[in-house]
């Protein structure tokens, strides 16, 4: 068994993993992560540390669900083969059906004065914070809904290397992979963070500003680690398949950011509400417009 690393190898595959987490798939689940965590209630004021490190501990959850999820799938195609792949869009649609149910309970649950402290409770936008369970339970949703696209990219950089090169070739592909996706997430969760923070009259707007800095760094991370020019081609994709998503739940977002800097705070969990049911049935939907459940 060879025991060498490719370098180039590992560096294709955490680009991959960077592009696999901007998947067209499993980009409709964003819009309803950035809702629900901008729609979720901070305990009191905090700190830039304190924001800082509230955005890596939520971006490392939902990391470890990916990697939960990923682990999984690899482990099911090493004994079944690549015959799962034409079950993954039913999980999708699982998963769509998971959102709607937890848009209704996020429409009609409690009033934000009534939230309870158990964790079905801190799945509404109230004044509890968000359980890192949700975020977890993410992760493991993201992945799933974007395994009808990301399996071929996972069978190139991850299981073909196992297959061509060992286990261990394709055990640190797959970290590299994984890491690809948990770069994303952690800019993505650092910028919310701190974007949400500014959103807070009391506190500094430089932390507004460096929310807006993370995300432009996201966007370089995409552009730099791109493979083969995959990463342009599946923005393309994103928002030639998706536009009827920017159309709806790009100004939803924008409303809701204007609720949460008037204080607005039943506005905001009824808007996360429906954002949510929207994701849901967009998602479900999209398994049939694009023809992997026909």
């Amino acid at each position: 068994m060879d025991m060498t690393l490719d370098l180039g190898s590992l560096a294709l595959a955490l680009g991959a993993g960077v592009v696999a987490f901007l998947n067209p798939c499993g980009f409709v689940l964003l819009p309803s992560y950035i809702a629900h965590y901008l729609g979720s209630r901070e305990s009191g004021p905090r700190s830039w540390w304190a924001q800082g490190q509230r955005g890596l501990l939520v971006g490392l959850t939902v990391s470890v669900g990916f990697f939960t999820v990923f682990i999984a799938l690899g482990a099911i195609i090493a004994l079944l083969g690549t015959a799962v792949g034409g079950y993954l869009p039913w999980a999708a649609v699982a998963v769509g059906v998971g959102l709607i149910l937890l848009g209704v309970r996020t429409l009609w649950g409690p009033p934000p004065e009534l939230v309870s402290v158990s964790w079905a409770g801190r799945l509404t936008a109230g004044r509890q914070e968000s359980s890192l369970k949700f975020y977890y339970l993410y992760g493991i949703s993201y992945a799933l809904a974007s395994s009808g696209c990301t399996l071929p990219i996972f069978m190139i950089y991850v299981i073909g290397p196992a297959l061509a090169s060992g286990v261990l070739s394709g055990f640190v592909n797959f970290v590299a992979y994984a890491s690809g996706m948990t770069l994303m997430m952690l800019l993505l969760s650092l910028s919310l963070a701190f974007s949400k923070g500014g959103l807070d009259r009391d506190m500094p707007i430089r932390w507004a500003l460096a929310g807006l800095g993370l995300s432009l760094a996201a966007l370089m991370g995409v552009v730099w680690l791109q493979p083969d020019g995959l990463s342009a081609r599946w923005l393309l994709s994103i928002y030639s398949e998706n536009s009827l998503l920017f159309l709806v739940l790009g100004p939803a977002l924008v409303l809701m950011l204007l609720f949460q800097w008037w204080r607005w705070e039943r506005s905001v969990r009824w808007l996360n509400g429906l954002i949510l049911i929207l994701a849901g049935g967009y998602l479900i939907y999209y398994q049939f417009k694009t023809g992997l459940l026909m």
